[in-house]
C-alpha cells in the first residue's frame, strides 16, 4: 500500500534534515576537507573510512561499501523499512506524510504501544515487589540474576483475575482500547473484563527503539498453554519480530553475526553468560520475515536449536529459510536432549563457551554429519546418496576454495578417492571444472583504488562539458558495471545541478545495494582530485571507444564478404570494398587498446 502523495515529500524530508547532524547522534564525526570522517557504525574499524557528505547529504564506507542517504542510514542503524524511516524522519522533520484515513490505524497502534509501555513497568513491579517473591525464586533456580531481570525488564502476572485490568482503566485509558492491545479479554455474557496473564512470568518483547509491541507469559502453575503470547494486532505479529533483539541489535551488527535460539530462557541466559548477539523465535518455526529482519543487521546467522531430533529438524528448515534470505548460516548442534540453557547449567559459563567455540560448523557439514549418523550400513548406495543429496548445496556455493574443501571434507568423511568425488561433480554439472577456473573482474573499488570507469564518471560528473562531449560523441551507454550504467541513464534524464540530480536519484532508490552505489559515486566525484589531465583522459577514452566500435564493424562487414561474391553482385561488392576502406581508416585513426 502506498501512503504517499509523492518523491517531493522525499526530498522535503532532506531539506529539512541535516545528514551530518543527524549521524552525530550516534558518531563522532570530523571534518576534513568537504566532508566529516568517523569510524564506521556497520563495521568494526580503528581508522575511519566512513565519509558523510552535507552538499550531498550522502555517506559512504570506504571498509564495508555500505552506503546511501538519510533513510538509508536510519533503516541500516535501525534495522528498519523503507516506510518505517521514512515515518521516523518525518516526524523529526515535521513533515506530514500520512493520509486521513490512515491517521486512525496510526493513532491506535500508538495507543496500543503506550498501553504495553505502562503494562511492562506494572509487571516488572510485581517481579520486584512482595508479591513476586515466589516468581523471583523460579527466576532464581533458572539461574537469572537481577542484572538480567532489569535489561529484559522481565515481569510477573499475579494471580487476580483483574490486576492489570484495575490498574490500567485507574490510569484513564477506555477499556475498548486496552482490549485492542490484546493484554485484557471480555467476558462471555458478562459486562466486565479480566487480564490475559495471570501467575506467569512475563516477558515483554520489543521493537528496536524499546517500544513494548508484545508479551510472552511463561506459566507458573499448571495451566495451559505452557507459555502464552498477546494474539495477533496491527502492532504484533509473531511472524515478523524476534525477542532480544533490541537487547542485542548492537552487538550483532558489531560481531555480524546473529545467534538464534528457540525459546526466551534460551536468549536470556546466553545474554547473561556474555554470548549478547543473541535473539530467540516467538514460540513459532522461524519464519522469512524474520530471517528479513535479522538480514538488515548481518550477513551471518548461527542457529542453535534444542539437541532432540525435532530441534535438529527444525535447524534444517531454519537453515533453509536463513539461506534464502541472503544469510550465511553456521549451525552449533547440541547433545541430544538439551538445550541451550541446559547446557549452560551443565558445563558452567567457560564450559558452555569453549562448547560453542569447538562444535560450530556449516550447514553441510551439519547435513553430511546427520546423513552418516542416519546410515547405519555406509555402503557404495549410501555414498553415492549422500554425495547426490549435498551435490546441489556445494554447487551453490560462490566460492571455488569452499567447493574444493567441501569435496575433500565428503572424501574424508566418505572415505572416497577425492578423484571420484570430482568426477561424480563434473558428469553432472556438464562438465564444468572444479579447480582454477574461477576468473572473475575484479572491483576495483572493493579494494580501495578506481579503475578507468571510476575516473570517466567522476570526471564527466564534474564537468558538464565533458559530460556532454562524451554523451554527443559516443554516447552514455558503454559502461561496463550495470550500476554505473543505470545511475546515468537516470542522471541524463534529469536536469539541474549535478548535486541536485544526485540527490533527486538517491530519493528514488528504494534497495540497499543501488543506494550504496549511488552514495560511492556522489563520494567519488569529491575524493577524486581536480586533474589537468581529465580532458585529455576522456579524449584517449572516447578514441578507444570509437576504435573499438569501428572493429566491431569491420569484422561484421567482412563477414557479408562471401554473400556477396555468391550473388555476383559486382557493384555492390565495389560499394563494400569502399566501405572496409573507410572503416580501416578509422581503426588506425584510434590508435590501439
Amino acid at each position: 500500500m502506498t501512503y504517499y502523495e509523492d518523491d517531493q515529500k522525499i526530498l522535503q524530508i532532506q531539506d529539512q534534515l541535516d545528514i551530518v547532524e543527524l549521524i552525530s547522534e550516534t558518531v563522532q564525526l570530523s571534518r576534513r576537507g568537504n566532508n566529516y570522517w568517523g569510524l564506521c557504525p556497520f563495521h568494526g574499524e580503528k581508522t575511519p573510512s566512513f565519509s558523510v557528505s552535507r552538499d550531498k547529504q550522502m555517506f559512504y564506507c570506504f571498509g564495508c561499501h555500505t552506503g546511501g542517504n538519510i533513510f538509508t542510514y536510519v533503516m541500516k542503524k535501525n534495522g528498519l523499512e523503507f516506510r518505517e524511516a521514512l515515518e521516523l524522519l518525518a516526524a523529526k522533520a515535521g513533515v506530514e506524510l500520512t493520509r486521513p484515513q490512515d491517521r486512525s490505524r496510526a493513532d491506535l497502534n500508538k495507543a496500543i504501544a503506550g498501553i504495553n509501555n505502562v503494562a511492562a513497568q506494572f509487571y516488572h513491579q510485581n517481579l520486584l515487589g512482595a508479591s513476586g517473591k515466589t516468581a523471583r525464586s523460579y527466576l532464581e533456580r533458572r539461574g537469572v540474576n537481577e542484572q538480567t531481570i532489569k535489561t529484559y525488564i522481565l515481569g510477573y502476572a499475579g494471580e487476580d483475575w483483574q490486576g492489570l485490568t484495575d490498574f490500567l482503566l485507574g490510569k484513564g485509558y477506555h477499556a475498548e482500547i486496552l482490549k485492542a492491545s490484546g493484554l485484557i479479554k471480555r467476558s462471555d455474557g458478562q459486562d466486565r473484563f479480566y487480564d490475559l496473564f495471570r501467575n506467569r512470568i512475563i516477558f515483554p518483547i520489543m521493537l528496536y527503539n524499546r517500544d513494548v509491541i508484545g508479551f510472552g507469559g511463561r506459566n507458573l502453575g499448571d495451566a495451559l498453554p505452557k507459555y502464552l503470547n498477546t494474539p495477533e494486532t496491527e502492532l504484533f505479529s509473531k511472524r515478523k519480530n524476534l525477542y532480544g533483539l533490541a537487547q542485542a541489535r548492537e552487538n550483532i551488527r558489531e560481531k555480524n553475526n546473529a545467534i538464534i535460539v528457540e525459546g526466551y530462557m534460551d536468549c536470556i541466559k546466553l545474554h547473561q553468560t556474555g554470548i549478547m548477539n543473541v535473539v530467540a523465535t516467538l514460540g513459532t518455526a522461524l519464519t522469512g520475515e524474520q530471517a528479513q529482519l535479522l538480514r538488515r543487521y548481518t550477513e551471518k546467522v548461527t542457529v542453535i536449536y534444542d539437541g532432540d531430533e525435532a530441534g535438529q529438524n527444525a535447524t534444517m528448515r531454519a537453515a533453509g529459510i536463513l539461506r534464502q534470505a541472503g544469510v550465511k548460516v553456521e549451525i552449533i548442534s547440541l547433545p541430544a536432549g538439551k538445550d541451550p540453557d541446559d547446557l549452560i547449567e551443565y558445563l558452567g559459563k567457560e564450559g558452555f563457551l569453549n562448547y560453542i567455540e569447538n562444535n560450530v560448523c556449516s550447514c553441510i557439514e551439519f547435513n553430511l554429519k546427520r546423513h552418516i549418523q542416519a546410515t547405519p550400513l555406509l555402503d557404495l548406495d549410501a555414498k553415492i546418496r549422500i554425495i547426490n543429496t549435498l551435490k546441489e548445496d556445494i554447487d551453490n556455493l560462490d566460492s571455488w576454495v569452499e567447493k574444493d574443501s567441501y569435496i575433500k571434507l565428503l572424501a574424508r568423511k566418505l572415505k572416497v578417492e577425492e578423484n571420484i568425488i570430482y568426477q561424480e561433480f563434473r558428469q553432472s554439472n556438464n562438465h564444468r571444472q572444479y579447480r582454477n577456473n574461477n576468473v572473475r573482474i575484479r572491483d576495483n573499488i572493493k579494494y580501495g583504488k578506481y579503475g578507468l570507469q571510476e575516473k570517466i564518471l567522476a570526471a564527466i560528473l564534474k564537468d558538464p562539458l565533458l559530460y556532454e562531449k562524451i554523451k554527443s560523441s559516443i554516447g552514455i551507454k558503454f559502461f561496463a558495471n550495470p550500476e554505473y550504467q543505470a545511475f546515468i541513464y537516470e542522471y541524463d534524464r534529469l536536469q539541474g545541478e549535478p548535486n541536485d540530480r544526485i540527490k533527486k536519484i538517491a530519493a528514488g532508490v528504494n534497495s540497499e545495494a543501488a543506494a550504496a552505489t549511488n552514495a560511492m559515486i556522489a563520494m567519488l566525484i569529491d575524493d577524486e582530485k581536480e586533474s589537468d589531465n581529465a580532458d585529455r583522459e576522456v579524449e584517449e577514452f572516447i578514441m578507444r571507444v570509437e576504435q573499438k566500435k569501428a572493429e566491431q564493424e569491420l569484422e561484421k562487414t567482412i563477414g557479408q564478404v562471401a554473400s556477396l561474391g555468391d550473388q555476383g553482385d559486382f557493384s555492390s561488392f565495389l560499394k563494400f570494398i569502399a566501405k572496409v576502406n573507410n572503416i580501416e581508416n578509422l581503426t588506425r585513426e584510434g590508435g590501439s587498446l
